[in-house]
């Protein structure tokens, strides 16, 4: 398994094999707050995470060429009123399910948290929807503790 930050050229496999699932699994999830555009569905765009140097998409590949994972993340700048590093934010992680539980998804985290300390980040965080206890659980087991309680209502 090999570990490595997306391309343009990765754009349809990306597309197609990671990110039109997890988004479908996050729509599924709660309907309302995640419903797709068309390009979602059926090309979405990875040049948000390879324009911009404090963005990024990385992806697991097998020795065979197949994508397996991904996780996409930026640093996030600390507002001028506190004295502390900026942040690295993970905004996206998928492993195909049959791929689970084999350290994909511990290996792309580990990169994305390297990745921000190599820009000067001190603190990694990430939201994970309140249903979801398998990623919940997989995410405290990897060190994280919960922080803050997220809240939403429509308007």
């Amino acid at each position: 398994m090999q570990l490595r930050q997306a391309t343009p050229a990765d754009q349809p496999r990306i597309a197609r094999d990671l990110l039109v699932p997890a988004y479908e699994a996050a729509e599924d999830r709660e309907p309302a707050y995640s419903n797709l555009t068309e390009q979602a569905r059926t090309d979405p765009d990875i040049s948000y995470w390879l324009d911009d140097e404090d963005r990024v998409l990385f992806v697991a590949e097998t020795d065979d060429g197949d994508l397996v994972g991904n996780v996409s993340g930026a640093v996030s700048p600390t507002p001028p009123i506190y004295d502390r590093p900026p942040v690295v934010y993970c905004d996206g992680l998928y492993v195909k399910p049959e791929y689970r539980r084999d350290g994909v998804a511990t290996a792309l985290l580990d990169r994305l948290v390297d990745w921000g300390r190599d820009r000067d980040c001190a603190f990694f965080s990430l939201s994970v929807h309140v249903d979801n206890e398998g990623a919940r659980q997989f995410f405290e087991d990897y060190g994280m503790r919960q922080q803050y309680h997220s809240m939403r209502m429509p308007v």
